[in-house]
């Protein structure tokens, strides 16, 4: 009679564990990340500790031929009831990676775009007239001038990365910060274009040309 071990359960589960939903880096913040990471970290722990490696039972299956026939035997096979823990385990252990990458790109981001700026001033928010922005298909275009583009670029950069790390909702928030919002130089370097490819966040940055005065 032959003997196999069996997981019973963790192959499906693993399936499932490998096929869930990724993490989006901008779902949330940082410690919005760092706290979902902490949370599926304390489920993975408690899932392995419901896996119970004396819960090992041998069973007999699948007689290669009719019972009482001469040649008729089984496959012996170990399985365990509480196997599936394990990748509900590695699942949860799975999801906290993601959490934790993408809390680190988020601070990685950050670093970079406010590399030449101190941490107090990095929600500045540029100050602008009505007449200082026009609309484009996919957003805004802000009239900084040669001269006051490199500047008034890195801060909004600065800007629209520290708010996506930080979070989008505080009081201090400049009106250009917003959600998937994207900040590059104007073809013709005289300013700073403030995209998006998605249509909510066009419409909020549009509707800052209607404004008598915006920024802080």
């Amino acid at each position: 009679m032959l003997k196999f071990a069996l997981v019973w359960g963790v192959a499906a589960c693993a399936m499932c564990a490998c096929s869930g939903p990724d993490v989006k880096l901008n779902e949330t913040t940082e410690e919005g990340h760092k706290a979902e990471a902490a949370k599926e970290r304390k489920e993975a722990a408690k899932e392995a500790s419901l896996y119970n490696p004396e819960a090992d039972r041998d069973r007999v299956i699948g007689p290669s031929g009719p019972a009482g026939t001469e040649g008729a035997s089984g496959v012996l096979i170990t399985v365990n009831p509480t196997a599936y823990h394990l990748a509900d385990a590695e699942a949860h252990a799975r999801h906290a990676r993601q959490h934790e990458r993408a809390a680190a790109l988020l601070a990685k981001f950050e670093d970079a775009a406010c590399k030449n700026i101190a941490p107090a001033e990095r929600t500045t928010c540029p100050t602008l007239l009505s007449d200082a922005l026009v609309s484009l298909p996919n957003g805004v275009r802000l009239h900084t001038g040669a001269k006051r583009l490199p500047t008034v670029l890195g801060n909004v950069r600065c800007l629209l990365a520290f708010t996506q790390a930080h979070g989008y909702d505080e009081e201090w928030l400049c009106p250009f910060a917003i959600k998937s919002v994207t900040a590059a130089a104007a073809p013709d370097q005289t300013g700073v274009d403030l995209t998006s490819s998605d249509p909510a966040a066009v419409k909020a940055l549009q509707a800052l040309i209607q404004l008598p005065f915006r920024g802080m």
